[in-house]
């Protein structure tokens, strides 16, 4: 709320024949725009990376009948459909969010898709040999298995460890935990108490390291708890693909991080809970260096093709250009 209002004295000073566009960061900041539609007549979009209050409602129990819950969503709704155009990031959240109000009422008439973007002339595969970080870690010459980013509720991070913990005793697999959140401890607990030398815990490293921790994954875990299906997709997806790594994929059948794996062949998908399921398909990897070659290859491809920046970026322009 304190940002919501230091951003509305900021653009009142802006001229109200700039559109404006708005992210769901933080959540509710569309209703600045429908705030400033109604104040001076401002065009604006709305790009909606996480769905909310929709979260509240699954990961932390809120009730739809609480005030707070109604309050939000008759918000949103106003805000939503006075918007030139909502946008998100994928065909599962589209579908979401034209369930909560009339998409009729906006200028494009449904919620655009525009998929995560990376720069790829930043993020991009660098062999083991001439990365620092993978050297500095130890992992030249091993299979390196990377979960880099966000450590949340709703991520399934207890898998992943599991299958860690049964692999401990292959050297040539390493396991990379990389971030914060609320399960950032609970990795360091199982580290500690099972004794899991083949697993490496970091905090967020510094922005211009990015590049070359992402290049050192051979294979990217991406994951999103059921609870989640459908409200949110993690970004670190796209940059684990612009990386050039293989992507295993912990979610629903109906995420659209399965359909992004699947229609682009670059990794596995594998159930939630499925312990046996993601050691199958890293022991895969680790035995069959022409699938794994394939399937990063497959990867960075979709980045430049699908999600890159500039391409993203353009639609998203033309979307605002919208008469």
């Amino acid at each position: 709320l304190r940002y919501l209002a230091q951003a509305f004295f900021w653009l009142w000073r802006w001229p109200r024949d700039i559109p404006v566009l708005l992210f769901s960061n933080p959540p509710i900041l569309c209703w600045l725009g429908w705030l400033m539609r109604g104040l001076r007549g401002q065009r604006y979009a709305v790009m909606v990376h996480d769905i909310y209050p929709d979260i509240l409602v699954r990961v932390a129990s809120f009730s739809e009948r609480h005030p707070l819950i109604r309050v939000w969503r008759w918000l949103n709704r106003r805000a939503y459909q006075r918007a030139r155009v909502v946008m998100t990031l994928g065909r599962h959240m589209a579908e979401n969010l034209e369930r909560q109000f009339d998409v009729r009422e906006t200028l494009a008439g449904r919620v655009e898709v525009v998929y995560p973007w990376v720069d790829t002339e930043r993020i991009h595969p660098l062999p083991k040999e001439e990365n620092w970080f993978a050297r500095e870690h130890d992992q030249v010459g091993k299979l390196t298995v990377m979960y880099s980013g966000n450590m949340g509720l709703g991520h399934d991070i207890e898998t992943v460890l599991a299958a860690a913990e049964q692999l401990q005793d292959t050297r040539d697999i390493h396991f990379m935990f990389i971030g914060a959140g609320p399960k950032w401890q609970l990795v360091r607990d199982a580290i500690q108490t099972r004794c899991l030398l083949n697993v490496t815990l970091l905090p967020w490293q510094p922005e211009e390291a990015l590049p070359f921790v992402l290049a050192a994954a051979d294979i990217g875990i991406v994951s999103l708890e059921s609870t989640m299906t459908g409200l949110a997709i993690p970004s670190k997806t796209v940059y684990m693909m612009a990386a050039g790594s293989a992507l295993l994929g912990l979610s629903q059948p109906d995420s659209d991080i399965h359909h992004m794996i699947a229609s682009h062949g670059c990794g596995y998908n594998v159930a939630l809970g499925d312990v046996a399921g993601i050691m199958m398909a890293i022991v895969g990897f680790e035995k069959d260096d022409q699938l794994l070659e394939a399937c990063r290859h497959r990867s960075r491809q979709a980045a430049e093709q699908v999600f890159s920046r500039d391409g993203e970026i353009n639609r998203v322009w033309d979307l605002l250009r919208l008469r």
